[in-house]
């Protein structure tokens, strides 16, 4: 209890030393449930009283004098994928697509305005994802610092950003096929995906990212897509080491995992009574925001349906298609959206079957519940292996979605060995010093108050090293070279004396 006050008090000093700041928030993403991450740490720094001034296609409702908004929305289309899977070409094609389909952003009035105004501000935050790239050079002309905000646990190329090494033998990549436990074959394949996603980031994207850069800020010249993030100071992650990937860590990658959860609020009236009316529980079920549901084939979705008409609970189902009202089966209540984080700390609720995405996980582990995941495409892939190495998830690839397969999968993950390694879990979520909200409102204020010094405070030496020089090739060349160039020396010589 000593400790928390002594944390408590600490942490309001700190806050009477910082001054109200200017802020600028740059989170392109038309998907709602990426802007979730980033918003409690708007309005946790607004409550503070800096002034923000946020580039968003979700501006706030509720007007707040310190808060502005450049709104972006229509500017780029949502993207919708499909159930099918989303194979690596697919997905290094969209994100090099993303570059020009995000330089709209950059040629809109407003936010050209901006970049010409001359307007300064003490701290930039972007949003770290495909785009960011493009977006990172604001912070040169708005002459601020400038923190990056990754969505998901973990994004290629964080660790070059920040001066550290990405080890393939246990660092899964995004779509890796295993977790961090991984046998010889998966080794392979994730040093393989690894190196692919890397090298085609920066090779496929680059240029598209120079054009776009010259064009839009005035001649400012990058030679690579990471380049162009390199004045990034820090980068936050929807990740805690406890919960998912415990990695060797730099102080400028900071883990916020979980800052998206807020308190829970009552269920409308008919979802109540729907849940009240369950004697045996209820179960979800959704695809998320960002795949379409409309094209699930017919077979899968007969699949589904059939395996919830033949459970004794019932089940809340996120659904955006009407094609099939009449074939839902009578336990079965159909909804086109529903407050996931509301019904999950629901007592009667059992079970999320979920496609895996880090905002579902994170919010089901907060409230200790277990998984069916349905993995699609991108993280929810390795969010799923992480899951069901500790025991917690039991998973379906969707391209072998059977009625049997997913009832018997329900049935397991009800079982009591998955929901006290979920409590388990669900209790290492929560043991850390300080909340993430309250984690993420103190290191952005530490990159503004050391301003002028913070570019590199938080990174390694490594980013100033070459490959030769980070894994010693030039010292062990000058050591070896000596006795290689003495043995040729002595090998030649004694060589032309037994001809003499």
């Amino acid at each position: 209890m000593k400790s928390v006050s002594f944390a408590a008090v600490v942490f309001c000093v700190l806050a009477q030393q910082i001054r109200s700041s200017e802020i600028l928030v740059i989170f392109p993403t038309t998907a709602q449930s990426h802007y979730r991450v980033v918003r409690p740490l708007i309005h946790g720094l607004l409550d503070r009283g800096h002034r923000v001034l946020a580039i968003t296609n979700f501006p706030d409702t509720a007007v707040r004098a310190n808060l502005s908004h450049i709104d972006i929305s229509g500017l780029k289309p949502h993207s919708k994928f499909t159930t099918g899977r989303l194979g690596l070409a697919k997905m290094m094609s969209h994100i090099t697509g993303n570059a020009n389909a995000y330089a709209t952003v950059l040629g809109h009035p407003p936010v050209v305005e901006l970049l010409r105004s001359g307007r300064k501000f003490d701290l930039v935050i972007a949003e770290f994802f495909t785009s960011t790239p493009i977006f990172a050079p604001i912070a040169a002309v708005v002459d601020a610092p400038i923190v990056g905000f990754c969505p998901m646990i973990q994004f290629p190329w964080i660790n070059d950003l920040m001066g550290m090494d990405t080890v393939a033998s246990y660092m899964p990549t995004l779509i890796s096929d295993s977790g961090d436990r991984m046998s010889f074959v998966q080794r392979v394949g994730n040093a393989v995906k690894s190196a692919i996603i890397n090298v085609g980031f920066n090779r496929l994207n680059s240029r598209a990212i120079r054009d776009v850069v010259e064009r839009h800020y005035d001649g400012l010249r990058t030679e690579s897509a990471v380049e162009a993030m390199a004045n990034l100071t820090m980068i936050m992650t929807n990740n805690y080491r406890s919960v998912f990937l415990p990695y060797p860590s730099l102080p400028g990658i900071v883990e916020v995992g979980g800052i998206h959860v807020v308190d829970e609020k009552p269920v409308s009236q008919d979802l109540n009574d729907f849940i009240n009316d369950a004697d045996h529980g209820v179960i979800l079920f959704s695809l998320g925001s960002v795949v379409s549901e409309s094209s699930m084939g017919t077979d899968k979705l007969y699949n589904i349906l059939d395996a919830f008409s033949r459970l004794k609970q019932r089940v809340i189902m996120k659904f955006d298609d009407e094609k099939h009202k009449k074939e839902i089966p009578t336990n079965v209540k159909v909804v086109k959206w529903f407050p996931q984080r509301d019904l999950l700390a629901h007592p009667k609720v059992l079970l999320f079957i979920t496609h895996a995405g880090i905002m579902s996980v994170i919010e089901t582990i907060h409230c200790g519940k277990p998984i069916v995941a349905i993995p699609m495409f991108g993280d929810q892939i390795v969010n799923t292996h992480l899951l069901v190495e500790k025991q917690v998830a039991v998973t379906i690839k969707y391209a072998h979605l059977k009625s049997d397969q997913l009832f018997d999968a329900i049935n397991e993950a009800l079982t009591e060995k998955y929901l006290i390694n979920m409590k388990k879990l669900q209790q290492l979520y929560n043991d850390r010093p300080h909340s993430p909200l309250e984690t993420a409102v103190y290191w952005t204020e530490y990159v503004i108050r050391n301003k002028n010094e913070s570019k590199e405070l938080l990174k390694s030496e490594r980013i100033h090293l070459n490959l030769y020089q980070t894994y010693l090739i030039d010292i062990f060349t000058a050591f070896l070279l000596p006795p290689i160039i003495a043995i040729y020396i002595i090998l030649w010589t004694m060589k032309r004396l037994r001809k003499n």
